[in-house]
């Protein structure tokens, strides 16, 4: 696995930790709540046109929701097969039936200053293990002498 690879996965974790994923309050998510929820299979076949084939879960800003359809500004697509894709907050119209199992996508304050706690921590004891901070090793040894 490369650096770069190892890198992002790690970011990955780190991004995770500061979110949650919570039930949705209302039956209907409110303007400007974060959700992801998953496409159902007739939803794949209605939005292969904006989606793309195979789309399997949605992460959105609501715009507007109503017993018919739900705008969102999409932030990313994840497909079958583990790709996903990230949007730039295209405004998207869902007809209701094309979305299921909607759940609120909170930032998480607590989690992320675990997270910050845990990242640093590592940062420290792979510094010192690596000999970048700490002791040098000439305690014992007088300066050189002047010329």
């Amino acid at each position: 696995m490369t650096v770069a690879r190892r890198f992002g996965l790690g970011l990955l974790f780190v991004l995770a930790g500061c979110y949650r994923q919570l039930p949705l309050e209302t039956p209907l998510p409110q303007p400007n709540q974060r959700i992801v929820a998953d496409v159902t299979d007739t939803g794949v076949v209605a939005m292969s046109n904006l989606l793309g084939p195979g789309a399997q879960e949605v992460e959105g800003i609501v715009v507007a929701a109503d017993n018919e359809s739900w705008d969102l500004r999409v932030l990313r697509v994840d497909y079958r097969g583990g790709t996903s894709v990230t949007w730039k907050e295209e405004q998207v119209r869902f007809p209701r039936y094309a979305l299921s199992q909607a759940t609120e996508r909170r930032f998480s304050s607590g989690r992320s200053w675990l997270m910050a706690a845990a990242v640093t921590s590592l940062a420290l004891l792979g510094a010192k293990f690596l000999g970048v901070i700490g002791g040098g090793g000439d305690e014992g040894k007088p300066p050189p002498p002047p010329n």
